[in-house]
């Protein structure tokens, strides 16, 4: 492992039990509305879903922008690309919904092509989220928004796990983040990219039911990778955490930041 670019590389190559966490945990629930809601979709839109993952947000995506719409679902792991494909295909969107293949960072469309574009959970991990967030005004029509949900993961609370054990989890863990932070940042850093009318919301909806629990083995693997925590310890988080989802004791809470701003100039009529 390549501590320096983990960060990256561990998106590029998802191991097959890291995959059905994230078939799970990016799946589109009724709950998940209000993430969407400032992005103001409607039918007609031509969108970009940027960092597409498995397809569970770009067929939502497309789904809002209908036939008359198109999305563009971007993602460099090779994988999600497929996924996206065939879940666009199953869902009967296929004709609505571009996949691209995605090498670097940045949205590689026309200038003024797009009329929103979506980021969920993806700037904390790019190289430099202002030049990307550059590019995603570049890529926006005069008027149209750019609308990205990210975490801050110093404000992530576990129960069981209480404060201490949760902040030494995530620092064994940091390394899978190169912005873990990214949610504080993005109102300062839409404004520098040249976006208008900025708007920040904070949501902090607990996840009481286990929909989240993948985040937590996730960042157990990762900390087992780094080795900065002994794997009788990681087993023992896993064990606490098990115990609590039985006993309906499990509690995460990770805040997600709601950032929304517009590309200068007026939007199309």
């Amino acid at each position: 492992m390549n501590e320096s670019s983990y960060y990256r590389d561990h998106w590029l190559t998802v191991e097959p039990e890291r995959m059905g966490a994230y078939e799970e945990l990016f799946r589109w629930r009724p709950q998940l509305e209000p993430l969407l809601a400032p992005a103001r979709l409607s039918p007609g839109l031509v969108v970009a879903d940027y960092g597409c993952g498995p397809g569970h947000l770009a067929v939502e995506l497309a789904r809002r922008v209908g036939a008359t719409g198109h999305v563009h679902a971007l993602d460099l792991n090779a994988e999600f690309v497929r996924r996206t494909r065939a879940r666009a295909e199953a869902e009967g969107v296929a004709g609505w919904v571009s996949v691209h293949h995605v090498t670097s960072d940045g949205i590689p469309l026309p200038p003024a092509s797009l009329d929103r574009v979506v980021c969920k959970n993806v700037l904390e991990y790019v190289d430099n989220p202002g030049q990307t967030l550059a590019s995603f005004r570049a890529a926006l029509r005069p008027g149209g928004l750019a609308h990205v949900i990210d975490s801050d993961w110093a404000l992530l609370a576990i129960e069981p796990l209480g404060l201490e054990r949760t902040a030494e989890l995530f620092a064994a863990a940091r390394h899978a983040y190169r912005t873990p932070q990214i949610g504080r940042q993005l109102h300062r850093l839409f404004r520098r990219a040249g976006f208008h009318d900025v708007q920040l919301q904070v949501l902090a909806n607990a996840d009481v039911k286990g929909h989240m629990a993948s985040v937590v083995w996730n960042m157990v693997q990762y900390a087992l990778a780094s080795g900065r925590l002994a794997p009788a310890v990681l087993d023992t988080i896993i064990a606490d955490v098990k115990r609590a989802l039985e006993a309906g004791d499990f509690l995460l809470l990770l805040p997600q930041f709601l950032v929304t701003g517009a590309a200068p100039g007026e939007a199309r009529s």
